[in-house]
């Protein structure tokens, strides 16, 4: 009999009656690891795409929604793969019309087939191209043909395009399968980059290895147990489950050998791993925008051509502040009307300078400390003073940007920014991980947390499954789940509750408190400091059902994990999560005369648990969601 979790991936929506084998429903371009909006800069501009290719599958087209400026009047879309025309596509000049890219002919090398889409617009009057006036295929899939390739090797049981991954324990799972599922799932998603992979967990008696589920196209299941024969396996069943088995000492190693490069080697249908030794990862003070992710950049515009690139902690690899960025790169002069270039950060200009006559620059510019988040974005412009708007009379400008231009940074205690915004990057380089209980609910919940915190790294994760006393006792950075709010050591959470009274305390220790009657249960995610390290923990007031629901809603939206901000965040059934602020929800002591009290500042910041909808309305923090860009 198959027991469910209490953690449920989002449901994916293959077609009726799909299963293994069968063509892949159409997929959205997110779902490959690309951007589903597709952003053409300028009259003539040009994207590149790297499509991954499954085994037996080949990409026939791209479709989505053509978002043009009001002043294009038409155009056309050209596929290009190296010197060849794939296809020549029309751009309707309907607002909103579906849009067809035909992939016919395309080559697929290595499992990818690199294109390069070319646009060409026809404009009347007006025609002023910037990034905010761009041309854009929104809401994009890509859709296979073919049918999918069976796995029989262990180095190809984990396709190029990976839709969902169910990773099954025994129901009696013991502590070194739990960790051996929790590090599968990381190395996993962490595998597949951007592309937002379901990750569910499940559990099976252990006399039984086998699952019954069915699974659709490009799906795949894994059975973890220490009742299985040692060694990676594969089996008969639906979705050709991977069995992983041995003795626990020698699981974890089992589960590293199928998330490294080292599965490649393992061409049988079964493979026992050796251990693996990992370099520990050391942040330099140093680095280049190479080194962040950020290429060489060339932007033509006849408008006001813009660069832009992210300032990503997880690739510094620690919480960092005082960080500063070497400009390097080259512009078009234009005389008299030279212009300026600018940098900015959201809405605000951090720096600014007069163009000259050399046509290049080299620039340190400092990052204000209140203005970095957890990803950065930094727009440098060329900005140029009497730009014609009519069509054809612009003066075409450039702007470049080098990527060997430095990053330097140092390490931030207490993390900048705080709360939720500084995870992962205050968890590196390794976290533990603990749970009260270790059931199937903990790995559960385990898989669930782990999964979301490595969807906003851009490198792997490390995590260490310990004790409940191992990671209080520790120094490092720590994950803890008490999903029924017992067995938690004693920490300085931002928001707890005895039942009926709520205590919020902020960053200087202040306290504030609310009683509610009756009194109210909520799950709850928060972020603590315990003496230097952060610890997130995972926790409800007696009811794990409501900490399950603050999961399986974060898991419900891939961008809700990097889009929460705050120090904490409560759910009580049937309603939305709150995020709360604690030094927003607490004023200064020094304040309590002027504004709200203290106490009427927590009863705002937790009014949304009380029953009554019109507190619900006046939340001190309901913010809104923000997406990780990149």
């Amino acid at each position: 009999m198959l027991i469910g979790s209490p953690l449920i991936a989002p449901q994916l929506s293959p077609r009726a009656g799909a299963a293994p084998g069968d063509p892949p429903p159409p997929m959205s371009l997110r779902d490959v690891g690309s951007s589903s909006t597709i952003t053409f800069v300028g009259q003539q501009g040009a994207v590149s795409l790297s499509l991954p290719v499954p085994e037996n599958l080949t990409p026939s087209e791209i479709r989505g929604t053509a978002q043009l400026p009001a002043f294009v009047t038409g155009g056309s879309v050209d596929v290009m793969q190296g010197d060849r025309l794939l296809s020549r596509n029309p751009i309707p000049s309907t607002p909103n019309a579906p849009i067809t890219l035909s992939l016919r002919g395309v080559r697929v090398d290595r499992h990818a087939a690199d294109i390069v889409l070319r646009s060409y617009l026809r404009a009347d009057g007006f025609c002023q191209f910037d990034p905010a006036n761009a041309f854009r295929i929104v809401n994009s899939t890509l859709t296979y043909t073919g049918r999918e390739r069976r796995p029989t090797e262990v180095a190809d049981f984990l396709p190029p395009v990976l839709r969902k991954l169910t990773i099954y324990v025994p129901d009696d799972v013991q502590q070194a399968e739990g960790a051996a599922a929790v590090n599968l799932a990381t190395a996993v998603v962490a595998n597949y980059g951007s592309a937002p992979v379901a990750v569910e967990t499940r559990s099976l008696p252990r006399n039984n290895l086998v699952p019954a589920t069915p699974v659709g196209p490009l799906e795949r299941q894994v059975v973890i147990s220490t009742s299985a024969p040692a060694g990676l396996s594969l089996r008969d069943g639906p979705g050709w489950p991977l069995q992983i088995g041995g003795p626990a000492q020698n699981l974890l190693a089992q589960v590293q050998f199928l998330g490294s490069d080292l599965s490649s080697i393992a061409m049988s249908s079964s493979a026992v791993a050796g251990p693996l030794r990992n370099a520990p990862q050391l942040a330099p003070q140093v680095q280049t925008l190479a080194d962040l992710g950020v290429g060489d950049q060339l932007v033509t515009s006849s408008a006001w051509p813009t660069v832009s690139f992210g300032i990503d902690q997880t690739r510094l690899g620690r919480p960092s502040h005082n960080v500063r960025v070497q400009l390097v790169g080259s512009y078009s002069y234009g005389g008299d009307s030279a212009g300026q270039l600018s940098v900015r950060v959201g809405n605000r200009v951090i720096d600014s300078w007069a163009a000259d006559s050399s046509g290049a620059y080299n620039r340190w510019v400092d990052i204000p400390d209140d203005v970095l988040s957890r990803f950065t974005q930094v727009v440098v412009a060329y900005t140029r003073s009497g730009v014609p708007e009519a069509c054809g009379n612009g003066t075409r400008g450039s702007l470049s940007l080098d990527s060997s231009g430095e990053v330097t940074s140092d390490a931030a205690d207490p993390p900048v920014p705080a709360g939720f915004q500084s995870l992962p990057q205050s968890l590196m380089p390794r976290t533990q991980l603990a749970w009260t209980k270790g059931d199937v609910g903990d790995v559960a919940r385990a898989v669930a947390i782990m999964t979301g915190m490595q969807r906003m790294s851009a490198i792997p994760l490390g995590v260490d499954v310990v004790s409940i006393s191992d990671a209080t006792g520790a120094q490092s950075p720590a994950i803890l789940i008490a999903a029924d709010g017992q067995g938690l050591p004693d920490l300085d959470l931002p928001v707890t509750s005895d039942g009926s009274t709520i205590t919020v305390t902020n960053t200087a220790g202040q306290t504030s408190q609310v009683t509610l009657t009756p009194a109210t249960r909520y799950g709850t995610l928060q972020v603590a400091r315990d003496d230097d390290r952060t610890v997130l923990v995972a926790t409800s007031t007696d009811d794990t059902a409501d900490l399950d629901a603050i999961l399986a809603w974060l898991g419900d939206d891939p961008d809700r994990w990097a889009a929460m901000s705050g120090d904490a965040v409560l759910q009580v059934a049937d309603r939305e999560p709150v995020f709360v602020t604690v030094d927003d929800a607490v004023p200064p002591s020094e304040s309590s005369d002027s504004g709200l009290s203290k106490t009427a500042a927590a009863a705002v910041a937790v009014g949304a648990l009380c029953a009554a909808g019109a507190v619900a309305a006046i939340i001190v923090v309901g913010r809104r969601r923000r997406g990780r860009q990149g």
